[in-house]
């Protein structure tokens, strides 16, 4: 286990709609067309969803869907758990630090079904983990994510980790933009003043940095400042048009497909996801424009990344030059991708 060559590196980023996973392993030359196109590294998602696995009066009948038992309840996670009427909201830190262990368990049985590799052997204190947690609650909560993280059982198995660590939302994409795809520092960008806009599901993390380092005086969460804000608009649209009730997580995505299935028929939302963006980028700009302007006058770069950036990207480019504005090539990777650079980064530290 002290060879370099044997281990796996792991950028995770729980947020409240998706966990986003950044991944390397060792090569055999046998990778999947999707892992060889990015040299090597896995980027892949689930949904962060979650419910309460329940007995069904068709007892055998149908495929069964994949149960965890975890602190003695068994759940459905992921995609299965979007067809449950009880899937649980995801808005609450409390939720993220209560199922972290669950959600991290998946995801490394996701890479495991992606890579054919045995989920024992990933199992089995091989991972350099690293992930996030919203910056409001980076200091709060961190040691209790970590003590949740040193015990993680799930369906009878332990996961020994060779390292964890854990850092806040929004660094990640700082390491994503200062760092090479090896962890090497990009001399050029080491002490850019920068805006980080991180645009989540739930929350948008604002991270000042300055000469390189993040400061406690220019950054803040906009709780509840996510895409849940264009979530919730067209959530109305739908039962107000179509009488259609679905819960949070389930119109997240009919937010990707720009679209919805109803009695079979296709309906399209793309013009209704236009303007209630629109409408949702002016209230963001306006919100930065006037907290962080001052800042942004002296910055050398603004970033803006996440999954919500797809959604306003564009008109960020309208309001800001484009060399001052960088947008990731993957935004909604940025932060996991970010943490995977980290883990290369102090490799040599941590390998004794």
């Amino acid at each position: 286990m002290g060879n370099e060559d044997t281990k796996v590196y792991l950028g995770l980023d729980i947020g409240f709609g998706d966990v986003k996973i950044v991944a390397a392993f060792p090569t055999d030359g046998s990778e999947p067309p999707e892992v060889q196109r990015h040299h090597g590294r896995l980027f892949t998602k689930f949904p962060t969803a979650i419910a309460s696995a329940k007995e069904g009066i068709i007892g055998d009948l149908g495929e069964a869907e994949e149960e965890y038992l975890f602190n003695g309840r068994k759940y459905l996670v992921g995609p299965p758990a979007l067809q449950c009427r009880e899937v649980f909201s995801t808005r609450d830190i409390t939720f993220l630090i209560t199922y972290a262990p669950l959600l991290v368990y998946r995801a490394i049985e996701h890479l495991s079904e992606k890579r054919a590799i045995p989920l024992v052997d990933l199992l089995n204190g091989k991972i350099r983990l690293c992930l996030g947690v919203p910056l409001a609650y980076f200091h709060e909560r961190r040691t209790e994510l970590l003590k949740a993280l040193e015990d993680c059982r799930v369906s009878g198995n332990r996961i020994s980790f060779e390292s964890v660590d854990i850092r806040a939302q929004g660094q990640g994409i700082l390491f994503d933009f200062m760092l090479d795809n090896s962890g090497t520092p990009l001399p050029g960008r080491l002490n850019f003043n920068i805006l980080i806009v991180d645009i989540g599901f739930n929350t948008v993390d604002i991270l000042g940095v300055i000469q390189g380092r993040p400061s406690r005086e220019w950054s803040d969460m906009l709780e509840g400042g996510g895409i849940v804000r264009i979530s919730g608009q067209i959530q109305s649209h739908l039962t107000k048009n179509f009488g259609f009730s679905l819960p949070e997580q389930a119109v997240k995505d009919v937010l990707q497909k720009e679209s919805i299935s109803l009695y079979g028929v296709e309906k399209d939302l793309s013009g209704i996801i236009r303007t209630v963006s629109q409408g949702y980028a002016d209230w963001l700009l306006q919100e930065i424009s006037s907290r962080w302007d001052g800042f942004l006058k002296r910055a050398d770069r603004m970033i803006v990344a996440g999954g919500g950036a797809i959604y306003v990207r564009h008109h960020f480019l309208e309001k800001y030059p484009r060399g001052f504005l960088h947008l990731p090539e993957r935004p909604e990777y940025a932060n996991a991708f970010g943490f995977y650079k980290y883990l290369r980064a102090v490799r040599d530290d941590q390998s004794g």
